[in-house]
């Protein structure tokens, strides 16, 4: 039995305590001024036992005392040297199997041809390409100019607005209700006459290759 010097009437068992942290937590309890003891036992774990008149207090203290018991503990072991040969000695541990070591003589498994040279060589610097000669104006084709369309003459601006103008007429006066017999009249002729004066300009235009015949060689 371990006690932390402090005595008690009557003591309270708190449960079983980590042998490890038996000691900071008795002289935890000591500090704080509450009576403690720790039965300890090889069939069982270690048993705490306290002041039963300061069972509240206790438990904050004992659980404070224990995550720093525990924390100590961890930075010991941080702290504890390496394991034999992790610490860089005579004998390091491999960090990988020794039969996976690649021998200094290595040989490829493939048959390089005679006269092959294996290995990192500088490649060829690739030859500059020729100066490209100035472009000769005289080597271009250049495109003549579009000629422009033919200029219509009076007689076929006249045939084009009978033609176009004639419908238009019709469709306004029918819109705007203002069209009598005269109007309809002059629509009407104004489109025959520009269809025809059309049609009959267009054969005078035609070109003399362009006249049929029955395609007959003599």
């Amino acid at each position: 039995m371990r006690d932390n010097g402090l005595t008690a009437a009557e003591y309270t068992s708190l449960g079983g305590i980590d042998a490890q942290v038996a000691e900071p937590v008795l002289a935890a309890l000591a500090k704080a001024g509450i009576a403690a003891y720790c039965e300890t036992s090889e069939e069982v774990p270690d048993e705490l036992f306290v002041d039963a008149g300061q069972i509240d207090q206790a438990r904050p203290v004992i659980a404070r005392s224990t995550e720093d018991a525990e924390w100590k503990s961890l930075v010991q072991q941080f702290n504890a040297p390496s394991a034999p040969g992790h610490d860089g000695g005579e004998t390091p541990v491999p960090r990988w199997p020794a039969s996976e070591d690649v021998d200094e003589k290595y040989e490829p498994l493939i048959d390089v041809p005679a006269g092959l040279i294996v290995g990192d060589e500088p490649e060829d610097e690739p030859e500059p390409r020729p100066k490209r000669a100035a472009d000769d104006p005289h080597d271009h084709y250049v495109p003549p100019e579009p000629t422009r369309g033919p200029k219509l003459d009076w007689i076929s601006r006249l045939a084009w607005l009978g033609l176009l103008g004639g419908p238009i007429l019709l469709i306004l006066a029918a819109l705007f209700d203002f069209g009598d017999s005269r109007i309809t009249a002059l629509a009407v002729a104004g489109f025959i006459g520009g269809f025809l004066t059309l049609v009959i300009r267009m054969k005078d235009r035609l070109p003399q290759d362009d006249t049929p015949d029955d395609g007959a060689v003599v």
